[in-house]
């Protein structure tokens, strides 16, 4: 899903009355402004969805005007990074104590309503991730928020409880007052007075719930749209010409590290960014090749699509990791249909990791692990309760030193026998495979209906009337139940 840079962030919190550290935003092609804060300072370069930006010199400390002025000129330059939106120039801050906080959605199950969830530990900072055993937990509804005094009972004994419990009030209403999918703040800071400060922060966001008088606070910068990869492109013609959901994905711009794990991500949503970025950013063996999310109820087809994008976009990785969403709109076995789909179709597929979570979950890894002795790469997939920092132990098992280019299974040619506009698909119907006078199992897989068996004719049709969800399940109905005469065509969009 998009993501909101810091500097724009740092705008919602602020609305929310959330105390932030002092800074100034320069954006690319901008003067060095009069109000600058006076050394020492860090700078830090905008980038939406970047993390680990430390690590890259990306985040700079400034201890004299002259540091300033050429930490500026470098990050406002094109680099390895491509073009930032611009440079924060933020306070330095003495701190006592750092806080990790952040809000989730919890899409709940057949159990438990959907509402938020917080993470919350005294011991934020650089690590963060090496204690993610110590994060506490705090479920919430996202109609009736928690008080301070509910937080403070929840965090349990932790100094100046009274600031911290009203900050983190202040951090819900502000997460839930934007409809964010992550907010996230790490540090922040305990001063010495007693007060926390967020010292750094991210949001990411579902582009249909921003509300109409925030658009412009929420719209991609002019910089950020230019410097798009390949695949990034691909990406944003897929969303643009298929309306359900949406399908987020950001190549890394740096070198993998000698040794490290080359790893493709697919993370559908759920919060399964957040958590695979808190599980590897402290691993020096690891490397993830591009970010991903996704939000709202992708259809198979355009999951299909971004899964077939990342697989031949970014070609020197060794590995996938694909994680469901959890989502109770988002069927994990219609997930499951498109990627077994995308790994037989494509002709650079990776083995792959796949842990399925939200409705119908059982029915997608029953599926995956159905079809995975035919395919041409080893996949394991995963139960639910099993989440990125347990499956990064496998890596070694599943990755490839050398990644093949195999001879994909063969599409259909001429015309159709029907398309649907959206999603996009071109359904082929062939009727010499099937000598039955009963419809074939396409067409009671169907979930709502779509096809019909005409058969004085012997073939299937679309309903007048009724709408293709691009679900995938007339497919694989047709390939495991029948005799292959339903196929779908998936064309991936041109993107100049």
């Amino acid at each position: 899903m998009p993501a909101l840079p810091e500097y724009k962030t740092r705008v919602l919190l602020e609305n929310g009355g959330v105390p932030i550290v002092g800074g100034v935003f320069v954006a690319a092609g901008q003067d060095i402004p009069a109000d600058v804060p006076e050394t020492p300072v860090y700078i830090k370069a905008q980038i939406p969805g970047a993390t680990s930006r430390a690590a890259q010199g990306l985040v700079r400390r400034c201890d004299t005007k002259d540091d300033l002025v050429k930490g500026l000129k470098e990050l406002l330059a094109p680099g390895p990074w491509g073009q930032v939106e611009g440079v924060l120039v933020a306070n330095a801050v003495k701190m006592v104590g750092e806080i990790y906080v952040a809000c989730m959605l919890d899409f709940g199950s057949r159990k438990r309503l959907p509402g938020g969830v917080m993470l919350f530990t005294a011991e934020g900072g650089s690590g963060v991730e090496e204690r993610k055993d110590r994060l506490t937990q705090i479920s919430f509804s996202l109609l009736h928020l928690p008080t301070a005094a509910d937080f403070k009972a929840k965090i349990g004994d932790v100094k100046n409880a009274d600031a911290v419990a009203a900050f983190l009030e202040g951090f819900a209403k502000t997460y839930a007052r934007y409809k964010l999918m992550v907010l996230e703040a790490n540090p922040v800071g305990v001063l010495e007075d007693g007060s926390v400060v967020v010292v750094d922060c991210r949001a990411e966001f579902e582009p249909h719930a921003v509300g109409k008088n925030d658009k412009d606070l929420f719209a991609a910068a002019p910089a950020a749209k230019e410097d798009k990869t390949p695949l990034e492109k691909l990406v944003a013609k897929i969303n643009e010409d298929d309306p359900s959901g949406t399908g987020f994905v950001r190549e890394e711009r740096e070198t993998a590290p000698e040794g490290a794990w080359r790893v493709a991500t697919n993370l559908c949503g759920g919060g399964g960014k957040m958590l695979w970025e808190m599980t590897t950013g402290a691993c020096k063996d690891i490397h993830s090749m591009n970010e991903s999310d996704t939000s709202g109820g992708l259809s198979a087809f355009k999951s299909y699509r971004i899964l077939r994008a990342i697989l031949e976009q970014i070609d020197d990785s060794q590995v996938l990791i694909l994680t469901g969403s959890g989502m109770g709109f988002q069927n994990q076995h219609h997930l499951a249909a498109a990627v077994w789909k995308g790994l037989r179709e494509s002709p650079r597929p990776l083995p792959a990791m796949l842990r399925f979570g939200g409705t119908d979950e059982d029915k997608g890894r029953a599926l995956i692990e159905k079809v995975a002795k035919d395919l041409p790469v080893k996949v394991k997939t995963f139960m639910p309760h099993v989440f990125p920092n347990a499956m990064v132990d496998e890596i070694g098992d599943l990755a490839t030193d050398k990644r093949a280019t195999v001879k994909p299974e063969p599409q259909p040619e001429g015309e159709p026998s029907f398309s649907v506009k959206v999603p996009p698909g071109d359904f082929y119907y062939d009727k010499s495979k099937w000598d039955s006078a009963d419809a074939p199992p396409c067409v009671a897989a169907c979930p709502v209906g779509f096809l019909h068996w005409n058969a004085e004719a012997r073939t299937v049709e679309p309903v007048e009337g009724k709408s293709c969800i691009g679900c995938l399940m007339c497919e694989v109905a047709s390939m495991l139940e029948g005799k292959g005469e339903l196929r779908i065509k998936l064309d991936m969009p041109e993107v100049k």
